[in-house]
């Protein structure tokens, strides 16, 4: 996607013909509810969609294959999964012994329509990023003579894409190891991974509660709720002086910390050096989400005892490509103790998405310099605009000072941005001419309506919408993810509201 498109119908894949996509073309707010409330005439137009909510194409056609190959009920309904691994988790975590149907190297777990254990499974496999690769399913059509051809796209085959992508990593955190650097079938993946091993390890030494830092990623929140056996306390602010307060009494029972640096959609940054002095001071692990940081804008692993990292975002650039990395800190006691755990957890991404991040991750450096460059001059265009009330980014006042204690260089800005028009989001939403629709970290701009697709459910009470708003989150608010392109163009489209 070289330049901002005229318009990209309601269903279409972002990018655009693309059967890897993780975006799909939400153009209007109509849409974006339609899609929320699961309107027929809106679903029956999806090419994409983000693949932990929304089954690929090809996953679908894989899945259809072997419900007519297998001649199995129509009582039973066939979960795509990513590997028997990834079955081995789920039956760990659910206490089940699931039914594998497995052909030609791709997996799905049979499971009758009525149990209740289906919604379990399901809601696992969302949260943790179990989802199979759409490659793979492509190369199971291509096997089975259903695919004539593969989705022509660059890919590093030349061997070693494994190692380029660790060793771009751990330059970029600046670790002498690639080793360090251990790569995830997902982005929640890593997150779930991080989690699960240090509530392993914790839990042996009597430590069970997990500390909930800031407003966090949906599913995040939902790995702590769910998979800390309810024993798990919120700090929903970024007060570090609440969690000091509730640390010195309460750090005997505490395995560890999740944060996102900085944080989604607000864009607010932690006090890092703070915070990394009170979780040593009580013997706490951190665990940091810092994909929207990126190693190259903000220094967040010396803060850390893990880096979670989503590579589908800024190290990919083009939104084709699930995949996750978990950094381990090599000065961190605790990262070291948890490494064979996490080895051992951990969901391995497909060998043909490697090859495709390979070839992508390349230009990770420069991306991110760019889309730093365009929000320095767009945040500088829309501070003067009078059609927006409200702009949050890493340079806000209340928060600059903790962005600038971590920023990696003079340049470095995060290159997330989200806005708060002087009207109702749909009066400007449904002009703007930007890609929009789910995830962000594109080379091309991409716009998101973040609380109609993230917390709908909440904005349909009146209990729901004063809680968002109590967290600061505006039902009108929109993310914007700033891309590459010349930044006249960018500006020109909000010129054009």
């Amino acid at each position: 996607m070289k330049k901002i498109p005229q318009h990209i119908p309601c269903g279409t894949s972002i990018p655009i013909d693309n059967p890897h996509a993780v975006s799909v073309s939400l153009p209007t707010i109509a849409d974006v509810i339609g899609y929320e409330s699961k309107n027929p005439y809106v679903m029956q137009k999806l090419q994409s969609g983000y693949p932990r909510f929304f089954m690929n194409k090809l996953i679908h056609k894989v899945q259809h294959s072997i419900l007519e190959t297998k001649g199995i009920s129509s009582a039973f309904d066939l979960i795509p999964v990513s590997s028997p691994h990834a079955v081995s988790l789920i039956n760990n975590q659910l206490d089940q012994n699931l039914s594998i149907i497995s052909d030609n190297g791709f997996d799905f777990i049979q499971v009758e329509k009525e149990t209740k254990i289906l919604s379990q499974i399901k809601s696992f496999i969302q949260n943790n990023g179990l989802n199979p690769s759409s490659r793979k399913g492509e190369n199971y059509l291509l096997n089975q003579g259903i695919l004539s051809a593969p989705f022509d796209e660059e890919r590093n085959i030349d061997g070693g894409a494994e190692e380029v992508i660790k060793k771009t990593l751990a330059e970029a955190y600046e670790i002498s190891s690639s080793n360090d650097v251990i790569l995830c079938n997902t982005g929640m993946n890593a997150v779930y991974t991080a989690f699960e091993a240090i509530r392993t390890i914790q839990i042996r030494k009597g430590k069970t509660v997990f500390i909930q830092l800031g407003w966090l990623y949906l599913d995040t929140i939902e790995i702590i709720k769910k998979y800390s056996n309810d024993k798990y306390f919120q700090i929903t602010s970024n007060n570090l002086d609440e969690l000091e307060s509730w640390l010195a009494i309460n750090h005997a029972d505490v395995a560890g910390l999740i944060t996102e640096v900085p944080n989604n959609p607000l864009i607010q940054c932690l006090d890092l050096p703070r915070l990394r002095k009170i979780t040593q001071k009580y013997n706490v692990p951190l665990i940091i989400d810092a994909t929207i940081a990126t190693p190259y804008n903000m220094e967040v692993l010396e803060y850390a005892d893990i880096i979670a990292e989503s590579l589908t975002k800024f190290a990919c650039g083009n939104g084709d490509v699930m995949m996750g990395a978990i950094i381990l800190n090599p000065k961190s006691e605790i990262a070291v103790e948890c490494d064979t755990e996490i080895r051992q957890l951990v969901e391995k991404p497909y060998i043909k998405d490697i090859q495709r991040l390979a070839f992508k991750i390349i230009n990770y450096k420069s991306r991110v310099e760019k889309i730093s460059e365009n929000t320095y001059a767009l945040l500088d265009y829309l501070k003067h605009s009078k059609k927006i009330t409200a702009i949050y980014s890493a340079l806000n006042p209340e928060y600059l000072d903790n962005f600038l204690k971590v920023r990696k260089n003079d340049l470095a800005l995060p290159g997330l941005i989200s806005i708060i028009f002087d009207k109702k989001l749909h009066h400007y939403y449904d002009h703007l001419r930007f890609p929009k629709g789910p995830s962000f970290g594109t080379e091309f701009t991409l716009a998101m309506p973040y609380v109609y697709l993230a917390h709908f459910d909440l904005l349909q009470t009146t209990e729901g919408r004063q809680y968002l708003e109590s967290i600061g989150l505006k039902a009108e608010l929109l993310r914007v993810s700033v891309g590459t392109e010349p930044i006249e163009e960018i500006i020109k489209v909000f010129e054009e509201l």
